[in-house]
């Protein structure tokens, strides 16, 4: 073979090619496959078919209800007074039941969602709650290509509510649920709920949430409060919220460098042999034109 063909040689160009592929290919898998590796480890823990939880009745609660709406509505006039005056409610096992069952901003707990106590350090709470299963093709009638039958989670959440700037989140220190152990991996991700998420922009629940800086359990009760002075704390950190997605950008993260890594090391390889094939092809050339 003349040594100009060996300095054009397409074999480093082709097998990073390939393996450039292989590597995409893999990463595609990964991705694809890491859905149906979470629905199998949340079937272990969760059911098919839900257990709806009591809703508590507005009619023949209208009084209850009525109270429960005044003490709110002064408790957020207050939040809208001058910052030096305190202002403060107190709510029980019973209001946060009322409230689920007759206000739209939390109407998605219902049937999910149903305070059993309140004790001095944790909300007792029994939950069905709903997530997506295993994905699979739509059906007739639905949309999209993909969608994914729902399991439930149906056990006791134990928690506590705490602030972050501006907004008011359930915070789960313990999942119970019966005859199963729910893994480590899930209770990052299920750490902290944003109950109120949607409402950050109402116009009249995300002023009050802004203005509250003290979200805490006494006596049986939650109490909401402003302490003037008190600065809202900011303990939930966007950290937490991603933590149940970590792992998996961690993975890709990971394969993703590697790729780069092997193709820059195939790529430096490649020119490494393309010039010193072209040095030896410039030293047979000098050599045949000496002789």
């Amino acid at each position: 073979m003349p040594p100009q063909a060996t300095a054009r040689s397409p074999f480093a160009g082709c097998l990073i090619l390939i393996l450039a592929l292989l590597m995409l290919v893999f990463l595609i898998g990964f991705t694809a496959w890491m859905p149906f590796r979470q629905a199998t480890e949340i079937e272990k823990f969760t059911v098919a078919a839900p257990t709806p939880l009591a809703i508590d009745p507005i009619e023949g609660n209208e009084p209850k209800v009525n109270d429960l709406v005044a003490r709110l509505e002064a408790f957020r006039n207050g939040l809208q007074d001058d910052a030096t005056k305190p202002a403060r409610i107190e709510l029980s096992a019973d209001d946060l039941n009322l409230a689920i069952a007759a206000f739209s901003p939390v109407e998605e707990l219902r049937g999910s969602f149903r305070i059993r106590e309140i004790t001095a350090d944790a909300l007792l709470i029994d939950i069905c709650y709903k997530l997506n299963g295993r994905p699979r093709r739509t059906k007739e009638g639905e949309e999209g290509l993909m969608s994914s039958d729902p399991r439930y989670l149906i056990g006791t959440i134990k928690g506590h509510p705490q602030l972050m700037r501006r907004e008011l989140v359930l915070k789960v220190d313990a999942l119970e649920v019966p005859g199963s152990v729910v893994p480590e991996g899930f209770m990052n991700h299920f750490s902290t709920l944003r109950i109120f998420e949607k409402s950050l922009k109402d116009p009249l629940l995300g002023p009050a949430m802004a203005a509250m800086t003290r979200a805490t359990l006494e006596d049986g009760k939650m109490i909401l409060a402003r302490i003037p002075g008190e600065v809202p704390p900011d303990v939930v950190s966007d950290a937490d919220f991603k933590k149940g997605g970590g792992r998996l950008i961690t993975w890709l993260g990971i394969g993703a460098c590697a790729f780069l890594a092997f193709a820059a090391l195939m790529v430096f390889y490649g020119v490494r042999r393309q010039k010193k094939a072209e040095r030896e092809s410039s030293l047979a050339s000098t050599d045949g034109g000496d002789l």
